[in-house]
């Protein structure tokens, strides 16, 4: 059996005392991240991975346009969010023709403070990867990599040998032009758990030359279950192991909820940014309302599904998801790095205090409104107050 698959059991059955206790004695531990918003400029992908959900969901495969865009990013600021991770749940950035008339908006709005997103950087050409060292406000960008060769490549994204020539190509380009970059790179390779160790492939090579100039590519051993969409069905025939959703222990909130909220392509406001690909999470459109009353501690919607869950009641993607973080158990990671949290009404008080009463729900008229036109003026800022 795969290692990593028990070492995630043994984690989650640990896990599972901390958290009953902390439930116990009402210590809630909400992370304090007031400053990130997640913001889906396209549902598109070019790829098919056996071990995605894209190929599986039902949600509009678009690319947000420009004006919807810098209008969600305008009411963002507002509400005091100044870095964006615009990743998408499914899909890759570079689908989105006019990304960088996207990257170049918040490069230069001055309020905005960083920007990061994944990509399979299997779409742009020389060009663009040459464009991504020009932006300053690029701070983190991660390659996701699929197989170890081309075979492998092939297996898992079911595409083809020129998309993987050129996902060598910009490989290639990155590394001659690693001194220029402004921004923090990752590299996370996803493949069989039968892959060699040594590199006995361009790719493989590739990477070790990353290796030696200091970026130590990071390999999964063990995949998500994407809310139930992906099964072991889904990867027969490789050596891939789908964790099931038994393996996390659920009680309380997901502190996704609190955190990882979405913008999605569509104008949808989905309450988690990572496996909820149809978004069933849903709580609320910006076709419809402003960011600022979505959320909010007034919108029912958005606090149904915090109570809901807080009851032990998921819905069907959570309730598969081992994506899962409880509001009473502190990762590891957030020991080190000295995170601060929050009770859920404090949350609430914060969103309260951001949430400004004179914005508007400009995205229906921006939509519409030419890039060469006379934008609405910006919906001013409010300072978030720390909870004490």
């Amino acid at each position: 059996m795969n290692p990593s698959v028990i070492a995630k059991a043994a984690k989650s059955a640990l896990s599972r005392v901390e958290i009953n206790f902390n439930r116990l004695i009402g210590r809630e531990l909400v992370p304090l991240e007031t400053t990130i918003l997640n913001i889906e400029t396209s549902s598109l992908c070019n790829l098919e991975c056996v071990f995605c959900a894209y190929v599986k969901k039902q949600s509009p495969k678009v690319s947000m346009k420009d004006a919807f865009f810098n209008d969600c990013v305008r009411q963002a600021v507002g509400l005091g969010f100044t870095q964006f991770e615009l990743t998408p749940c499914t899909g890759d950035v570079f689908m989105d023709r006019h990304i960088f008339n996207k990257f170049e908006f918040l490069d230069q709005h001055p309020e905005v403070e960083a920007f990061r997103f994944f990509t399979n950087f299997t779409i742009p050409n020389r060009s663009k990867v040459e464009r991504l060292l020009t932006l300053k406000k690029l701070k983190n960008l991660t390659v996701s990599i699929y197989g170890h060769d081309l075979t492998s490549f092939i297996a898992i994204t079911k595409s083809t040998e020129t998309v993987y020539n050129r996902l060598i190509g910009n490989l290639k380009t990155l590394l001659e032009n690693l001194d220029r970059k402004n921004f923090n790179l990752d590299i996370g390779i996803r493949t069989t758990n039968d892959a060699p160790r040594k590199p006995v492939s361009e790719l493989m090579e590739l990477l070790e030359r990353f290796r030696e100039r200091g970026i130590r590519p990071r390999r999964a051993h063990v995949y998500n279950n994407w809310g139930g969409y992906v099964t072991q069905a889904d990867v027969a025939g490789l050596a891939i192991d789908v964790t099931g959703a038994e393996t996390v222990y659920k009680r309380g909130a997901c502190a996704h909820l609190f955190t990882t909220y979405q913008i999605m392509a569509t104008g949808i406001v989905n309450g988690c940014a990572c496996r909820d690909v149809d978004a069933s999470l849903r709580i609320g459109d910006l076709n419809d309302a402003p960011l600022h009353e979505v959320l909010s501690p007034d919108n029912p919607a958005y606090m149904a599904l915090i109570e809901e869950q807080q009851r032990g009641d998921f819905r069907p993607a959570c309730k598969s998801c081992d994506y899962y973080k409880s509001i009473y158990h502190m990762r590891t990671s957030r020991r080190k790095d000295g995170s601060e949290f929050q009770s859920i009404e404090e949350f609430k008080d914060r969103l309260r205090i951001a949430g400004h009463p004179a914005s508007d729900n400009l995205i229906k008229e921006i939509t519409d409104t030419p890039l060469n036109k006379p934008q609405p003026a910006s919906i001013a800022k409010t300072t978030v107050t720390p909870a004490k």
